[in-house]
């Protein structure tokens, strides 16, 4: 029944998204532009294709006049990232699966350890046996 319930966790996890473009938030284009004169820096985000993915198609509203924008977009330094979500989610659900299979294996020995250290009987008769031995020839 666990197993089923895990199954189709996972399931849902993986389905792929009912839109055939990745959402916003597994691509992007960053650009980081460091303070210039009298602007603060600031750091762009925006959602474009790999070759769009600089100052002037990120930074938006453009900060500086238009004679200043060639100088201001130099000092911007913009990357296109990507992720893959569905990666994240499988990695996550193996971890968790990992650490709820150790979970139980800890409950199965907490619970299996008062039977395994049980006294034997026949053991703990010759080990009192032993004892009066030890103290019969100490006494005497």
């Amino acid at each position: 029944m666990k197993l089923l319930c895990l199954v189709a966790v996972v399931g849902c996890l993986l389905l792929p998204p009912a839109q055939a473009n990745k959402s916003s938030e597994d691509i992007r284009c960053k650009c980081i532009c460091p303070p210039y004169r009298n602007i603060s820096g600031h750091i762009y985000n925006q959602n474009v294709s790999q070759k769009d993915c600089n100052c002037l198609h990120v930074v938006e509203p453009m900060p500086v006049p238009g004679h200043d924008v060639e100088a201001y977009c130099l000092l911007c330094e913009c990357k296109y990232e990507e992720r893959s979500t569905t990666t994240i989610k499988v990695i996550i659900v193996i971890y968790l699966s990992v650490v709820g299979a150790l979970l139980l294996y800890m409950a199965f020995l907490m619970l299996v350890d008062p039977l395994i250290r049980k006294p034997d009987a026949y053991t703990e008769q010759l080990h009192n046996e032993e004892e009066n031995e030890d103290a019969r020839s100490a006494a005497g």
